[in-house]
């Protein structure tokens, strides 16, 4: 079984409306042999990959897609947690998503410990971009102060800090940060040393790496070929796939 727990809506000229954007995305999991995946809506109200009403709807009666709502500080804030609170109440959604980097606040702001709090109250994950360009919002000591703050909130760091995966380690030691793979095997010219650093990580905390793509930003099919070139063991490979993504979001069969 394969879980993909990072992906978003379909973007495109053959994808200008929502129903076409869900029927693309389930035709790629089904070619891509992809048996779950986690749909991320955005977290301002007009977005092409979905805002979080949008996503819920969307997705509502489709038993192999889970939903993480998407927040942020700067976004009618108050009324996007009364939402996503209300999602939770129904088990509509599995999880929040905040967009450092993208959007200017740190991890560590003041302002989401409304959200933590959240999280922590229905144990769902908090999932958050990391690296690239402004990574200073979500970078590794930020991290660490979040996950020293509320060490029962289980943080999912999306792409590894990527390119500089090495950021990962500095992070292990806290037990309730995971790390997603999502969007780190599309560039080839670095894929080798990606492939060595992200091995390591896994030798390191097997139990807290989990798969993602970032389709349809980036090659869900390129993504399976990146973890299976890791040649891991079957339990471990289980583990990357299936398993740890089950447990950081509570996904029961």
């Amino acid at each position: 079984m394969i879980i993909d727990a990072h992906v978003h809506l379909p973007i495109g000229k053959d994808c200008n409306i929502l129903c076409r954007k869900r029927e693309k995305l389930l035709q790629e999991l089904a070619r891509n042999h992809i048996d779950r995946c986690i749909v991320i809506s955005d977290s301002c109200m007009e977005s092409d990959i979905g805002n979080l009403n949008e996503c819920v709807e969307l997705f509502r009666e489709c038993a192999n897609v889970n939903v993480v709502g998407g927040i942020s500080p700067y976004f009618e804030f108050q009324s996007q947690l009364k939402k996503i609170k209300d999602y939770l109440d129904k088990n509509l959604i599995v999880g929040i998503k905040l967009y450092t980097g993208h959007e200017a606040f740190y991890l560590s702001d003041e302002r989401l410990k409304e959200v933590y709090e959240l999280a922590q109250q229905y144990d769902v994950p908090v999932l958050f971009h990391s690296g690239w360009d402004n990574c200073q919002y979500s970078d590794a000591n930020v991290v660490a102060a979040v996950a020293r703050q509320y060490p029962n909130l289980k943080l999912v760091c999306c792409h590894c800090f990527f390119p500089r995966i090495d950021k990962c380690h500095l992070l292990v030691k806290y037990p309730n940060v995971y790390f997603d793979i999502s969007s780190i095997a599309d560039n080839m010219a670095i894929l080798n040393d990606i492939e060595e650093k992200i091995k390591k990580l896994i030798e390191v905390v097997p139990e807290r790496v989990l798969f993602g793509s970032d389709y349809s930003g980036c090659d869900q099919a390129e993504h399976i070929r990146f973890v299976k070139n890791l040649r891991l063991n079957k339990m471990v490979t289980e583990a990357i796939f299936e398993k740890n993504a089950k447990y950081v979001f509570r996904i029961k069969e």
